[in-house]
C-alpha cells in the first residue's frame, strides 16, 4: 500500500503536467466569468475547427478542466453554441455602434465596421463569424438569434443606404450588398489563420477592396 507521501508526489507530478487552469477558474465566486471565458474560448474553437469538429473535452481541457465539470457551466454543447451566437451578435452591434459613432459618409461608416471585424479575426476571438453555425441550434434559439442579429443587419444595411445618398456607394439594394459581405466575412475563419503570412489589417485591406472595386482589371485611360 502506497504512502501517504508517495501519493502526494504522485499528485504533485500528475499536477504538474496537467494544462494550468485558466485564470477565470481560479476562484469559486467567479461563475459567471467563467461562463464567459468558456464562451470566448468556444468560439475559437467552432470558428476555427467547426461546431462538428469541436468536443466538449477540447474545450475543457484548454481551460484545465475535465469534461463533467464543463457541463455544470453549460449542459451541452448547443446550448454553448448558442451562447456563443448570442455574444457574437452582441459583438456586431457594439462594432456597428462604435462604426456609425465615427462618423463621415456611409462608405467610410461601413469600411470602420469591416475593419473592427477584421480586428476581431485577429484574436482568438473572432466572435462575430460564428453565423454559419446558427443551423446546428434548436429553432427557438435559432428564431432568437435571427431576431437579435436584425439589428446588426440593419444597422450596416443603414451604412449603405447612408452611402448610397450621400454618393459615395454606387445604387445598389442595400440587403442584397450587406448579406453578401457578411457571407463572405462568415467564412473567412475556415481558411485564415491570424499566424499566416498575411496580417489581418492586409487581408481587410484586400476584402474591402475585392468586395468595393471588384476583381474586373480597369482600361488604362
Amino acid at each position: 500500500m502506497a504512502s501517504s507521501s508517495s501519493r502526494r508526489a504522485g499528485r504533485t507530478r500528475a499536477n504538474a503536467s496537467a494544462k494550468p487552469v485558466h485564470p477565470a477558474f481560479d476562484r469559486d465566486d467567479q461563475f459567471q466569468k467563467r461562463r464567459e471565458a468558456l464562451v470566448r474560448i468556444a468560439i475559437h474553437f467552432f470558428n476555427r475547427r467547426g461546431f462538428h469538429a469541436t468536443s466538449m473535452e477540447a474545450i475543457a481541457a484548454e481551460v484545465g478542466l475535465t469534461k463533467g465539470t464543463l457541463y455544470h457551466y453549460y449542459d451541452s454543447k448547443t446550448a454553448l453554441a448558442y451562447e456563443c451566437m448570442l455574444a457574437s451578435i452582441e459583438d456586431g452591434l457594439q462594432m456597428a455602434q462604435k462604426a456609425d459613432e465615427g462618423g463621415g459618409s456611409g462608405l467610410q461608416k461601413l469600411e470602420r465596421y469591416l475593419h473592427l471585424q477584421f480586428e476581431t479575426l485577429a484574436g482568438r476571438g473572432g466572435s462575430s463569424w460564428l453565423h454559419a453555425e446558427m443551423s446546428v441550434l434548436d429553432e427557438t434559439q435559432q428564431a432568437e438569434a435571427r431576431r437579435r442579429s436584425r439589428e446588426v443587419d440593419a444597422r450596416v444595411q443603414k451604412f449603405i443606404e447612408e452611402g448610397v445618398g450621400d454618393g459615395s456607394i454606387v445604387a445598389v439594394d442595400p440587403k442584397v450588398a450587406e448579406f453578401f459581405l457578411m457571407g463572405a466575412l462568415n467564412w473567412l475563419p475556415r481558411w485564415y489563420s491570424p499566424d499566416g503570412p498575411m496580417s489581418s489589417v492586409d487581408l481587410a485591406a484586400l476584402f474591402i477592396r475585392m468586395m468595393f472595386d471588384g476583381l474586373r482589371a480597369r482600361a488604362a485611360g
